[in-house]
């Protein structure tokens, strides 16, 4: 029996020895131990995913299409041309989710029946003949990640020349297409700096564990996640913008009263100028000891500058000193109710259902023979033949029920602001973000189960108007 690939240490050049199954397309038993049939099983997978995504965003651009007004709860911050204008934005991103969901569809069902990422392996080998199993790993993952970047043309062609002109996007509100594709060459250049230092780090941890390697990987994703909360409740996000701690000398009495309500401590409070306008948020931020509460300026009223300072575009948007305490205090319910914790603790236990499913399904040689790869691969591709193959239907099931405890959260944190007492200035703050950034209100609730982390303000203000009516019960379907 010829050996599997010939000892580059042993000066001789490295070679793939056999054939796979390429592209027959007939199976020799109806059974999953056989690669063509199993290859047909994944890419059924892969369609039904599919389909069941687009039959989603189906439904969210049915509800973008029958509205023509914004709800009434917002008629009175949101003028006709405004609710048109968000409705055009709306369904520009579910199109373009969808096209996303259509062409990875596309390409995952190309690289299994025609055998592309067998082909890089095969180049690889032949490149690099002399080489040992760590370089081969780290060559093949930096050409695969340059093929999914090129994946990605198809798609940004689509946005720019199909549904930019079709939704009145705005040339000068968006990148060009030239600058996207520049982009995304360096975009592909720089993966190769994060990847090349991975992809060594994982061979070799895997060389040296064997079948514990996802429990190994896993234990370090939760020690590196607890060291990035605690950097981050020490100096924030610095790419977001330069912080300055809230002296009490400045600090204005409605949150001042907030903060000592909440017992949250006084000299963890920051103001953070942002580089960049984006959603006005605050956030508490790291762990125990390590705490911090974060104030974007744009959330206050203004920003906190004078008229004269700001864009006309800006001018009247942030939140009233009443509201920003009442907005603060919602997110300080969070930190009471140890909401991020537990949503953190979640992520991590599915992360963690879903590298037991990586160490046993990427053992399994039919899975890498149905991928049209002989006896002999690489190391690092398993993993993802595992992720984008048999994982969709254990993703469904994940991502409904993280999704449903992280929009549970902030219907919780929202509840608990209300008992404390800012219920009605919490719900003005909301449609005064509302206001000011004009997202759409109508969200259709299949759709916002799979594809929104947070209910919409509609939802939220809606649960607080029935908070309101002390007999009246929040129905726990209408907060799925």
């Amino acid at each position: 029996m010829p050996p599997l690939y010939e000892d580059p240490i042993q000066g001789v050049a490295l070679r793939i020895v056999g054939n796979g199954i390429g592209t027959k397309m007939y199976p020799e038993s109806w059974s999953l131990s056989d690669p063509i049939f199993l290859r047909h099983v994944l890419v059924m997978i892969v369609v039904l995913y599919t389909a069941f995504h687009v039959i989603l965003c189906c439904r969210q651009l049915r509800v973008c299409k029958r509205e023509k007004k914004p709800p009434p709860e917002m008629e009175d911050v949101m003028s006709p041309e405004a609710f048109q204008q968000s409705k055009d934005r709306e369904m520009h991103s579910v199109w373009l989710q969808m096209s996303s969901y259509l062409f990875d569809a596309f390409f995952s069902i190309l690289d299994l029946y025609y055998g592309i990422l067998a082909e890089i392996w095969y180049v690889c080998v032949s490149w690099y003949s002399h080489a040992d199993m760590v370089w081969l790993n780290m060559a093949f993952m930096s050409i695969f990640t340059v093929y999914m970047v090129v994946r990605l043309l198809p798609q940004l062609f689509y946005e720019k020349l199909s549904l930019d002109p079709t939704y009145n996007v705005d040339p000068e509100k968006t990148a060009p297409l030239m600058g996207l594709l520049c982009t995304l060459a360096f975009v592909a250049v720089f993966l190769q700096l994060l990847v090349i230092p991975v992809t060594v780090i994982l061979v070799y941890i895997e060389q040296h564990t064997h079948w514990l390697f996802s429990l190994v990987v896993w234990f370090l994703l939760v020690l590196f996640t607890l060291l990035m909360m605690g950097l981050t409740g020490i100096f924030g996000v610095p790419c977001l913008g330069r912080s300055y701690k809230l002296e009490l000398e400045i600090m204005d009495d409605e949150l001042l009263t907030t903060l000592k309500v909440f017992g949250f401590p006084l000299d963890r409070v920051y103001m953070v100028h942002t580089f960049h306008v984006g959603r006005p948020t605050a956030w508490v931020m790291g762990l125990w000891c390590c705490l911090r509460l974060d104030i974007h300026d744009n959330l206050m009223f203004n920003r906190g500058l004078a008229v004269d300072d700001l864009p006309s575009t800006q001018v009247g948007s942030g939140l009233k000193e009443v509201e920003m305490a009442a907005f603060v205090a919602h997110q300080l319910a969070h930190w009471k109710k140890r909401h991020v914790p537990k949503a953190i603790a979640i992520i991590l236990v599915t992360l963690l259902v879903y590298f037991f499913i990586f160490g046993y399904a990427s053992s399994v040689q039919t899975l890498y023979k149905a991928a049209d790869f002989t006896d002999f691969y690489p190391q690092m591709i398993g993993y993802w033949l595992v992720y984008k193959y048999l994982l969709p239907p254990v993703h469904l099931i994940a991502t409904w029920i993280v999704y449903f405890f992280l929009r549970h959260f902030e219907y919780h944190a929202d509840s608990y602001t209300y008992h404390m007492g800012y219920g009605n200035h919490l719900k003005a703050a909301l449609l005064k973000l509302f206001a000011d950034s004009f997202v759409y209100p109508h969200i259709d609730h299949a759709y916002l189960m799979w594809h929104l982390t947070r209910p919409s303000s509609l939802q939220r203000i809606s649960n607080l108007e029935q908070l309101e009516d002390r007999n009246h019960q929040v129905s726990m379907i209408s907060l799925i």
